[in-house]
């Protein structure tokens, strides 16, 4: 299997440098993080001097949101990818391959994984205006990265092709709003958004760097994404025959 990983990469990797966009997607991260560490202490002094705002209190959050554009944009990376092979036909020749359809949708999905996972550490190392520690970041790095494949299982499942797959990618996005939503409306119906796998590994980071060391966001957070997971997976198979 792992040798099948490496193969599908680096047909993933030509695949990807043919597209700027896709380029971007994947260091644009790490930007945002380098945005964060600089600009963000320049405009808190910046509104200090100004008005009574404290954006400090809010670095937490905001950090967070930068956290979860790292499944954001590997899901919907891969999630193009394999867009771009269904269109090809490529999921029919796989399917009479000894990979499989199975082997090539998991193939698909462990990659994301990997590549969130250590990505999230990237972003929160480079961040430096957040305290962390180390042993309370890997289940939330965790987490997140199992909400990459869980982007690219909506854009499979979803799209039919890459142009819808494109318009469904704004749609996702709005998806990382969830936390937002929930940290400034404090009306009951706000807890709403708590149905998106995305709204807790943002609630455990904000959780953890105010002290808090329940990890019952991490449990919630797997759940939820276990059944979205199954739920989409099953419109995907319908949809691949």
């Amino acid at each position: 299997m792992i040798r099948k990983i490496v193969i599908l990469s680096a047909g993933d990797w030509k695949n990807i440098r043919r597209d700027p966009l896709l380029i971007f997607s994947m260091f644009g991260i790490l930007l945002l993080a380098g945005l964060v560490r600089f600009g963000l202490p320049e405009l808190h002094v910046f509104l200090g001097n100004h008005t009574t705002f404290n954006l400090q209190e809010h670095f937490p959050l905001i950090v967070s949101l930068v956290l979860l554009m790292t499944p954001l944009m590997v899901g919907m990376l891969y999630g193009f990818v394999l867009l771009d092979e269904r269109d090809e036909g490529m999921l029919l020749y796989y399917a009479v391959t000894p990979l499989t359809k199975f082997g090539y949708l998991i193939c698909r999905l462990v990659l994301p994984v990997i590549v969130t996972f250590f990505l999230s550490f990237a972003v929160v190392l480079f961040q430096g205006v957040v305290d962390w520690n180390l042993m309370a970041f890997i289940p939330i790095a965790c987490l997140l990265a199992l909400q990459a494949p869980l982007i690219t299982m909506v854009m499979a499942s979803l799209a039919s092709n890459k142009v819808e797959g494109l318009a469904l990618s704004k749609v996702i996005n709005l998806s990382m709003l969830a936390p937002l939503i929930d940290y400034t409306i404090k009306h009951p119906i706000a807890h709403l958004v708590m149905i998106f796998p995305m709204y807790w590994p943002a609630h455990q980071f904000i959780s953890m760097s105010s002290g808090n060391e329940s990890f019952h966001s991490i449990f919630i957070g797997i759940i939820l994404t276990v059944i979205w997971f199954i739920g989409l997976n099953r419109v995907f198979q319908r949809k691949i025959g």
